[in-house]
């Protein structure tokens, strides 16, 4: 059974396109982060580790194998699971993951933009953080998008609260999560980095995690940037079925 992880002001509708293209053996079990959809208030996590404390207990008796898919602040969280109980998966898929941030002054500065952003969805709502979150260049490949696939993440985006968007920021931000570097050589289970072609700077953290640990693989998605889900969802779909039936 394949847990998926979605990102930033996601949701588990986030990864409909994948599912409907993937031939999956069994429904995946989507759990949405802290902070996204109305009833976030009602889980109580007030660090990147108890999330994945709580995350962790929602596998603890799903079917084998057990398998692991995240992409960007899902897949951070999913590589903190991978880290904390490593034989708990048999394999994972990670899409535009970041390792975490090994220089303090670097951790500050990203604590610092985290909470500038939570303090714009406080002070100015959803609607406005959206429109500057969908501006940066990170997004830009995503312009080429239909209309429609745009709507639908837009909509996705909207149906959050100000303060749940502003506590996933807090909480499970970059400045916030571990650094994992030292646990992914540690971590024995098979794992797939995904990035898409138009985005040079995750791609290079793949590579770079790719050459120092055998027991991971990176795939590289043409003609896309950072979210390959949104963008050309039947490649992660290709990814998923294949890594699955390695482990069948």
């Amino acid at each position: 059974m394949w847990m998926l992880l979605h990102g930033f002001t996601g949701s588990p509708r986030s990864w409909s396109p994948v599912i409907t293209q993937a031939e999956l053996d069994r429904p995946p079990l989507i759990p949405a982060l802290l902070g996204h959809g109305r009833d976030w208030r009602t889980t109580e996590v007030e660090s990147f580790e108890t999330e994945v404390t709580r995350l962790l207990s929602l596998v603890s008796n799903a079917e084998s194998p057990r398998l692991l898919c995240g992409y960007s602040m899902g897949a951070r969280v999913a590589l903190g699971l991978l880290a904390r109980q490593p034989s708990a998966f048999d394999a994972a898929v990670l899409i535009g993951v970041h390792p975490g941030l090994g220089d303090e002054t670097v951790r500050t500065e990203r604590r610092e933009l985290d909470a500038n952003r939570a303090r714009l969805l406080r002070e100015e709502g959803v609607a406005r953080f959206v429109t500057a979150w969908e501006e940066l260049p990170l997004f830009a490949s995503q312009r080429a998008l239909s209309p429609e696939t745009l709507t639908n993440q837009r909509n996705i985006r909207l149906s959050h609260d100000a303060e749940g968007l502003a506590r996933a920021l807090q909480i499970l931000g970059l400045g916030e999560m571990p650094d994992y570097r030292a646990a992914i050589t540690s971590v024995e289970t098979p794992i797939t980095l995904v990035t898409g072609s138009r985005d040079a700077k995750f791609s290079e953290i793949a590579r770079a995690i790719t050459e120092e640990n055998v027991h991971v693989e990176a795939e590289l998605v043409d003609g896309v940037g950072h979210n390959v889900v949104l963008e050309k969802p039947a490649a992660i779909a290709a990814v998923l079925e294949r890594v699955e039936g390695r482990v069948r």
